[in-house]
């Protein structure tokens, strides 16, 4: 051994703070290692492996080590494991020479990893639990069976110790397998090994400790898996499939009265809160209505008795998506808890992060209610053990479900009704809905954006006319700063999501959880970088104002503004741009390398970098004595399988004239490849200060995360701009997709919908309606035509109608342009729909009872401004009740104080005297037409419907047509219709003979000189 190699190392192995080591007791050391990797004097194939480091832990990690661990479940050294077979050898043939039937209890005896499996499994009973064991990941026991199954992979038993009977699948799966699993609703535990052969091969203590240490590294959920294992290797989070945008619910119901309701609801993957408290029935159909508009994955309920109320939970039932096991319930806390948990939790952030989130105690404690902060306390709880509290630090998140002095209410049934979100004739598919006619975004967060536009009309006015006048003026002609623009949305829209990037950024950096990957965290930069260079580039022109809409040159003003901070540039100098450009390079070259140390200062890593060249240049010389030795001048190291550093000679005499100390680390027929006991230290020296490279790379980068989540705020604005802009070029283009769009006019003085040859937005875009869809005038007015009676025959186009007018409404209201000639609108505060034929089981209602509470619902919550659509009120029951309460609920419209504009589709022909009841034309009847074709061969008469809104009633609705479209046997018609000719006849005969009775009676009272009859009740018996 050279002089050199030998100071080196002995400065290594004492540099540590520990009783310090001679040369011998090291070399002494390196022995014990060599011969614990020995199994019967052969010594095993190693590899150099890529190291990576997880902060969290605080200690280093090796991707492919544990090499030599085999498939059994146990960590121990050549001897150890020819001991452990021996003494499993005795015990079988004890027991077979045994007499006894059965065998003897013995005391079972764990090896270190099984001891280490238990403790784990024992600390984390509700966890689904995956152990990294060398190459492979395993599922012990139960996990290991309900693992088998999901997966489709051997369950391997193990009879003598059950719970370790398990089942495995490659490293390289744990993504994928991690999301399968996580289908099925279980929570998931990811445990990993926590330090590397390299280091393991320098710690004093290896001869003592023979089990890897292992470490819980993520716990996971369907709502809070953000593809972190696959950043972990090295993925791009733009291929890794659809991400999760689903909700982390909370529910709290008043303990005094279980009608008050307070809900918070947390996006883990974009950082949104929204959260509100109201009263509801016990019906819930306000819960209902803030539910149907989130996806759920978790759910908490917070209830005095820890059990979800029977009124609740019909409702959570009715939704579909939530099964009774994913209902997580708590108890509610006393007061004084809550805040000092709240307390306790900012308070440990404080301390953790230099003191800047101690305010948000007293933010949450202010400015919310007391159900509200329960909601958001057992949020904070539940989501600290998945490393995601701390979006509850980004206030500018927080948002509420429903404020009536901003937007319209569409109530649940609503946004169900008028296919809003999902198609009711197939809820797998957006296509038929209005948001599929109006999402024209490019981006992800755009998307987002509108969807909350389209679920919250405008009702200021002023608000209104702005979007309007954007959309008009985005649609009036070309400019090349708007093109630009639609481009680069196009750009990023397929590839990034920059809410999504921004929120991981910052769980990166509070929790060191390493949500986001190097090459994600420099395309974000470069992102907003381009947008900034875009807007910079366009300074005079936008400085013109070139734009006659003044929303539009608020959003590119603000970017203007924004483009003067120059944060973001200075955060991309200290990137290596060049090497980030370069494709298939390994995460460890990544680490290494995604620093520009030219720009930017980071001596702990220039330090490693130094250490790692003294390491390399001690080999160098190392190689120029063996070459002496060799007598091979050109002789080079040799790298086989990404083991380095190896000396190949050629079997025979070569091989045997080297020396006794050389290890044999691999070889074919023809070679064999050796390190010699200098170049085996040295060696490992290099993978030690490598390892320790990765660390200090990843703690630079930790710190480089803190920086730019300290522009949170900043960059969530740009954000935010750009989904405003990206929204409205969405409604642009929906706005002019071919047919005759307009701009309406808003008068908000007035309560009225007036449309002239008006269509259908979503039918008449569907590819059936291409040819030409039926237009139809609209004219309602608080002073006349303030409710309108519809009939029609079935299937004639009443209810696509009623839907016309409602989207009309919606869309107005959302500033988009309307499918008419001309449109003047007023502005409402409210929908309120009562539509369908459907019973909800699930929650014990019939038809009739489902029609009772969402009348009852609207009778209670409607305003003067509100618009409401009934169909076919009182079918559920029978017909006298049925014609008694349409009738009467149709009169409460009417005659009501807050006098809403009223859509009542009816079949009882009975309610179109209600027109002449009430002057002033304030009630009117119309029907829809069609035009009526005598049949000679079958009796019965066919119908064309012509589906345009026309005045008066129609006494047929001619249902025989409809089962005749429906595919029904003509004879089977044709008897219905005999039938119901005899039926007329019939009643026409009763009717005549109680006229008769009538008349009779009547002019037996005449001969009576003392009787007097007014004349109409001699008329009463002639209609």
């Amino acid at each position: 051994m050279t002089k050199k190699v030998q100071a080196s190392i002995s400065r290594f192995f004492t540099a540590a703070p520990q009783k310090k080591r001679t040369f011998e007791e090291v070399s002494q050391a390196h022995q014990v290692v060599k011969n614990n990797e020995t199994n019967n004097g052969k010594v095993p194939r190693k590899r150099l492996q890529n190291f990576t480091f997880t902060k969290s832990s605080g200690v280093c990690k090796n991707d492919r080590s544990n090499d030599n661990e085999d498939d059994s479940v146990t960590e121990l050294s050549g001897k150890e494991n020819a001991l452990v077979a021996e003494k499993k050898k005795k015990e079988l043939t004890t027991t077979k020479l045994s007499n006894s039937k059965r065998p003897s209890k013995q005391k079972i005896t764990y090896t270190p990893l099984e001891t280490q499996i238990r403790d784990f499994k024992d600390a984390h009973p509700d966890k689904l639990l995956l152990f990294q064991v060398g190459y492979k990941y395993k599922l012990f026991g139960k996990d290991g069976e309900a693992g088998s199954k999901i997966l489709n992979v051997m369950y391997v038993p193990n009879r003598e110790k059950p719970e370790f009977s398990y089942c495995t699948f490659p490293d390289f799966k744990l993504h994928i397998n991690i999301k399968r699993i996580l289908t099925h609703g279980h929570k998931i535990g990811v445990i990993k090994q926590m330090e590397s052969a390299a280091i393991k091969a320098v710690n004093k203590q290896l001869s003592l400790d023979n089990v890897m240490k292992r470490q819980l590294t993520g716990i996971y959920t369907s709502g809070t898996y953000m593809d972190d294992e696959y950043i972990h290797n090295g993925g791009d989070i733009s291929l890794a499939g659809e991400e999760n945008h689903s909700y982390i619910v909370c529910i709290v119901e008043d303990e005094v009265d279980s009608n008050s309701i307070g809900i918070v609801a947390v996006q883990p993957l974009t950082g949104d809160i929204i959260w509100d408290y109201f009263e509801d029935s016990f019906s819930r159909h306000q819960l209902q209505t803030r539910l149907s508009v989130i996806k759920i994955s978790d759910l908490l309920i917070i209830n005095s008795s820890e059990k979800v109320s029977h009124d609740t939970l019909r409702v959570l039932q009715l939704l579909g998506g939530i099964s009774l096991n994913e209902i997580k319930t708590v108890a509610v806390k006393p007061e004084v808890q809550l805040r000092e948990e709240i307390a306790n939790y900012f308070d440990t952030l404080d301390e953790q992060h230099g003191g800047s989130f101690k305010h948000l105690e007293n933010y949450y404690l202010v400015n919310f209610p007391l159900p509200i902060q329960r909601c958001i306390n057992e949020l904070i709880q539940y989501l600290n053990e998945f490393k995601l509290s701390s979006l509850f630090t980004k206030t500018d998140n927080i948002s509420k479900f429903t404020d009536p002095k901003k937007y319209m209410t569409l109530p649940g049934n609503v946004l169900s009704a008028l296919d809003i979100f999902v198609n009711s004739s197939n809820p797998n598919s957006e296509k038929g809905t209005l948001v599929w006619l109006l999402d024209h975004t490019r981006t992800r967060f755009g998307s987002r954006k509108l969807h909350k536009w389209i679920s919250q009309p405008l009702i200021d006015p002023i608000v209104i006319e702005q979007r309007s006048s954007a959309i008009e003026c985005l649609a009036s002609g070309f400019d090349s700063l708007v093109d630009v623009f639609k481009n680069f949305l196009e750009k990023i829209g397929k590839t990034y999501d920059l809410d999504e990037l921004l929120i991981k950024t910052h769980y990166s950096s509070v929790y060191e959880s390493g949500k986001i990957s190097r090459q994600d965290i420099y395309h974000m930069l470069r992102c907003f970088q381009d947008i900034l260079d875009m807007v910079e580039r366009f300074r005079n022109h936008i400085e013109k104002r070139p734009f006659k809409s003044e929303m539009v040159t608020q959003l590119f003003d603000q970017l203007l503004q924004s483009s003067s901070n120059d944060c973001v540039t200075k955060l991309l100098e200290k990137i290596n741009k060049a090497f980030l450009g370069i494709e298939n390079k390994s995460i460890n070259e990544i680490k290494v390398n995604f620093f520009d140390l030219d720009n930017a200062s980071y001596p702990e890593i220039e330090h490693e970098q130094l250490k790692i060249e003294e390491c390399e240049q001690i080999l160098d010389d190392e190689l120029e004595g063996i070459r002496k030795l060799l007598g091979r001048s050109t002789m080079e190291y040799v790298t086989n399988k990404n083991d380095r550093y190896l000396i190949e000679v050629r079997n025979g005499k070569q091989v045997d004239a080297l020396p006794k100390d050389w290890v044999k680390i691999s070889g074919t027929t023809t070679v064999s490849r050796f390190r010699s006991p200098e170049i085996t230290n040295a060696f490992k020296l290099l993978q030690y200060h490598q390892e320790l490279l990765y660390q200090r790379c990843d703690e630079a980068y930790l710190g480089f995360l803190k920086e730019i989540d300290q522009q949170y705020t900043f960059l969530t604005r740009i954000v935010d701009i750009l989904g405003n802009i990206d929204c409205l070029l969405s409604l642009t283009a929906a706005s002019v997709l071919g047919q005759e769009y307009v701009k309406p006019v808003i008068n908000p003085d007035s309560q009225l919908i007036k449309a002239k040859r008006s269509r259908n937005p979503i039918i008449e875009n569907l590819k059936h309606n291409k040819a030409g869809y039926v237009a139809n005038d609209v004219d309602i007015d608080y002073d006349g035509n303030r409710v309108l009676i519809i009939t029609g025959p079935n299937m004639g186009g009443k209810s696509s109608y009623v839907k016309q007018i409602a989207l009309l409404v919606i869309m107005a209201q959302i500033g988009c342009y309307l499918p008419c000639e001309s449109a003047e609108m007023g502005i409402f505060d409210s929908i309120f729909v009562r539509m369908g034929a459907s019973d909800n089981i699930l929650r014990g209602e019939s038809t009739f009872m489902t029609e009772m509470l969402e009348c009852s619902n609207i009778i209670n919550k409607m305003t003067d401004k509100s618009l409401i659509i009934l169909d076919e009120i009182g079918r559920g029951t029978g017909t006298q009740d049925g014609i008694a309460l349409a009738d009467s609920i149709l009169r409460y419209l009417i005659e009501c104080d807050q006098t809403p504009l009223t859509l009542f589709i009816t079949h009882y022909q009975s309610l179109h005297s209600l027109e002449s009841h009430y002057s002033g034309g304030i009630v009117r009847n119309w029907h829809m037409g069609y035009l009526e074709m005598k049949q000679s061969d079958h009796g019965f008469p066919e119908i064309i419907f012509l589906y345009t809104l026309q005045e008066g009633v129609v006494s047929n609705l001619y249902g025989l047509n409809v089962a005749k479209l429906a595919g029904l046997p003509i004879e089977l018609i044709k008897s219905a219709f005999d039938y119901s000719e005899e039926l007329k006849i019939s009643i026409e005969e009763r009717d005549f003979q109680n006229k008769a009775i009538g008349m009779g009676k009547l002019l037996k009272d005449i001969s009576d000189p003392l009787f007097k009859v007014s004349m109409d009740s001699v008329l009463k018996l002639f209609t």
